[in-house]
């Protein structure tokens, strides 16, 4: 067992793990049978929103109401909620998106680093942790949902005070530790030994906060580690017994938008059983530290994000499969003849989904594409036939068989691939049609190559 030499202080504490915590509380509880009575306990606990009525944030005038079997989406901040009451409301330490598809089988948990360089509305580019401090939880949903083009559907605020209570409610964590960590921070030394650790609640911290031996992204791959190992602690038979102390200690520190209630708890936590750990996904969103000026921020990998957003939003796995892995030799030239802004983007978005690699970006010579077209190189028929098998949508032409003249749709010359290029994609009006339930961003011209030039016209791309 790892024990460390702790003074008392007062540290940043790593909000979501509780949150976690909670929902797989609500599961066994429902499981054990004593569901009922300590789920009502916990739905009286979990609802006091009135704090955030005081500091005028109403996080629910930007959330969209569940449909159907949609996918539901959190947004998950850590933070200090007495601070919320204050005039300064600081900075969310933690953030992460939860994202559940029970018909698909399939979640996602995605860390976003607190210094990565986003833009806020209303406030230009700033670190996302930013967002809590200049308009609470709603302007930090308002955020993600321009980052990653989805709607949010519910909140989950976690307090700081707690977290130690609470492992150790747990009897504490067993955490192979990969290599030694040391570390000295508020005027204490941090040194935890490789190999199998048992932590209590103060050493947890210790693990999931340390950030001099590695970076943010190695603290957020120990935190991922981490709740797998609460979630697997909290799901043992030895787990269920200490789940009415647990209870107790979790529902102070949470804080849910009001339409999450008893029924919708154990709904989620049902939801995250039927789905399995094996089928919850967790990332970091890649990007590298860099100074900008005197601060240091994270600049997000756009291309790697936009790849890892579409396939979350299509629920697709983050492992290409065999088929999309012979993909990554193909090149193609994608130009928007849809009259749609934006759609070649999200076309390039859906291909390089797909494992392909995108030579170009453009406009079609015209805007009155009705169908969309796959245009094979002489010899590479057959690339072509795979792009349109793998698309679902469009028909293939030879290569000078494309007008794009009036309609785009019959003969003459027109478009043609590039040197470079396997296959060209003219997008259509009717891949545009669908691109909504499709696309990372469609609508949002700062990430999808809507520009605007000087004389006003919109190069459409």
């Amino acid at each position: 067992m790892y024990v460390g030499k702790h003074a008392v202080d007062k540290p940043r504490k790593t909000g979501y793990l509780r949150i976690l915590i909670l929902w797989s509380l609500v599961l066994s509880l429902v499981i054990g049978g004593a569901g009922f009575v300590y789920a009502r306990f916990l739905e009286e606990r979990i609802h006091d929103t009135s704090d955030f009525a005081k500091s005028g944030s109403d996080p629910k005038s930007v959330l969209v109401q569940e449909e159907g079997n949609q996918p539901v989406t959190f947004v998950m901040l850590g933070c200090d909620k007495r601070a919320a009451l204050k005039d300064n409301p600081g900075r969310s330490d933690t953030l992460m998106v939860l994202r559940m598809n029970l018909e698909k089988k399939i979640a996602y948990l995605i860390s976003i680093p607190r210094d990565a360089r986003v833009e806020i509305p209303g406030y230009g580019h700033q670190k996302i942790n930013a967002a809590y401090q200049h308009g609470g939880p709603d302007l930090v949903i308002e955020t993600i949902n321009n980052l990653f083009g989805f709607d949010i559907n519910h909140y989950i605020l976690v307090d700081f005070e707690g977290f130690r209570r609470i492992v150790d409610d747990l009897g504490g964590i067993d955490i192979n530790v990969e290599k030694r960590m040391r570390d000295h921070f508020q005027g204490r030394d941090i040194d935890i030994p490789a190999g199998m650790q048992h932590f209590d609640g103060a050493n947890a911290l210790d693990y999931v906060r340390i950030r001099h031996v590695d970076d943010d992204f190695g603290r957020m791959g120990r935190q991922q580690q981490f709740i797998k190992a609460v979630l697997d602690k909290v799901m043992s038979f030895g787990g269920v017994f200490r789940i009415p102390s647990l209870v107790n200690t979790a529902s102070n520190y949470v804080t849910t938008d009001p339409s999450v209630g008893v029924a919708q708890m154990i709904r989620y936590g049902t939801m995250m059983k039927s789905i399995g750990r094996e089928n919850l996904h967790m990332i970091t969103l890649p990007g590298e530290a860099k100074m900008i000026g005197p601060v240091s921020y994270v600049i997000l990998d756009q291309p790697k994000v936009d790849w890892l957003v579409y396939r979350i939003k299509n629920d697709m796995p983050f492992e290409l499969t065999a088929e999309e892995k012979q993909n990554e030799n193909i090149k193609i030239d994608v130009q928007n003849g849809s009259g749609k802004p934006g759609m070649a983007k999200v076309m390039a978005d859906k291909l390089t989904a797909f494992g392909y690699k995108i030579e170009g970006v453009g406009n079609a010579q015209s805007f009155n594409h009705h169908e969309t077209k796959i245009i094979a190189v002489p010899g590479k028929e057959e690339l072509a036939q795979r792009v349109r098998d793998q698309l679902g949508i469009g028909s293939i032409v030879n290569e000078g068989d494309i007008s794009d003249t009036n309609s785009g749709d019959s003969g003459g010359n027109g478009s043609s691939v590039s040197g470079t290029a396997d296959v060209m994609v003219i997008v259509g009006k009717d891949f545009a049609q669908t691109a909504s339930t499709l696309s990372i961003r469609a609508n949002t011209g700062a990430n999808t190559g809507v520009k605007t030039g000087g004389s006003g016209t919109i190069n459409q791309q």
